[in-house]
């Protein structure tokens, strides 16, 4: 296992650039989850670690072994960048065995035929494969496929693997289990992943560690789960990973109110910045709690049961805001009924300055 460092990364295509001066360290033997919008930059990135594309500037290295450097014009060639690849739609070739699969790379690589298969059938036994070493692709189901895509970019001893949207051609239950075993793999190996998605459930489900990608390339944020969700470097970060409403916050003739199409009093406790208006109110769907003593009131425009909690469509004013309720407070409180109006209270409100020309969503 290596850690995996990008340092000053430019790539252009054209007159038009992806990244620019982009730098990340991915700690050695953990899972690491870039993820951003499509087209911010993160198939790119990785295109540039692999050896597939050549940035203009900057550096990649991976352990203490240089992969890549502008400067000392160093550009180790793909085959030999020793990085594991698994991709989205497996790419399993469909006239192969299982073990033919795995041991496709080995044979590239014109290793002896008796190290080749016990080094394939080592890696098919830590994805636990190994009866299903005689199948071709077509017998096996989705997440079995998969499982043989990682243990051929494992046959080859990588220092790194790199997993771009490998499970997104899953169904949801296959995706849990993918999750799972991909996890449970990294525990075994303690091999460092790079792990590429636009699905940040997967990513806050798997990861040790997110990078979150701006739309134009700039790294927003890099932390743990529970720092970026509970502590947003930003917005776009608020916004992009969960659910989020927003509010805008003027300045009315008595005081602070909610623009919801009509003028709403908010009473609640406002940053210093934000006290002369031009700023959003920014609350997560289960940070709204339901009060009757509230003076906020909201009208429940529907309902749904989602086995482990409820999800609520409210009218607050003329803006619709939506609002998640636990198992728990929903046993303890009860739930709100369609066509009622309740008293809802902010848990954790953030403030960020208005967007200009933009529309609140």
């Amino acid at each position: 296992m290596a850690n995996v460092k990008f340092d000053d990364i430019t790539f252009r295509y054209g007159n038009h650039t992806v990244l620019e001066h982009f730098s990340l360290e991915v700690e050695s033997g953990k899972i690491v989850c870039l993820v951003g919008p499509s087209g911010c930059g993160k198939t790119t990135l990785v295109r540039a670690l692999l050896g597939l594309i050549k940035p203009e500037t900057g550096s990649i290295t991976v352990g203490d072994r240089v992969l890549f450097d502008a400067k000392k014009r160093v550009n180790v060639p793909a085959e030999k960048r020793n990085i594991g690849i698994v991709f989205q739609d497996y790419a399993v070739w469909p006239h192969m065995t299982v073990l033919e699969n795995v041991c496709y790379p080995l044979k590239k690589q014109r290793r002896p035929k008796d190290e080749i298969k016990q080094r394939a059938m080592r890696a098919l036994e830590q994805v636990h494969m190994t009866e299903y070493a005689n199948h071709l692709p077509n017998q096996l189901s989705g997440g079995q496929q998969q499982r043989v895509a990682i243990a051929r970019a494992l046959v080859v001893d990588s220092d790194v693997l790199v997993m771009d949207e490998p499970i997104t051609n899953l169904d949801a239950k296959l995706r849990e289990e993918m999750l799972l075993e991909i996890r449970m793999i990294q525990n075994r190996l303690g091999a460092t992943i790079l792990y590429i998605t636009h699905d940040q459930q997967s990513a806050l489900q798997l990861c040790d560690k997110m990078a979150i990608m701006e739309q134009d390339g700039t790294l927003c944020q890099y932390g743990t789960d529970e720092e970026i969700i509970l502590r947003p470097a930003n917005r776009f970060t608020f916004e992009f990973i969960g659910v989020s409403n927003f509010l805008p916050l003027e300045k009315g003739a008595g005081g602070l109110v909610l623009n919801c199409g009509e003028k709403i009093p908010y009473a609640g406790e406002v940053p210093k910045e934000a006290q002369g208006g031009g700023y959003d109110l920014g609350v997560r769907p289960n940070d709204i709690v339901f009060d009757p003593a509230s003076p906020l009131k909201a009208k429940v425009d529907s309902r749904v049961f989602l086995g482990s909690e409820y999800n609520y469509f409210l009218s607050l004013g003329q803006k619709q805001i939506r609002v998640q309720q636990s198992m728990l407070d929903a046993r303890t409180k009860g739930v709100a009924d369609e066509g009622t109006t309740v008293g809802i209270r902010f848990l954790n409100t953030r403030f960020y300055p208005t967007k200009k020309g933009a529309e609140t969503a």
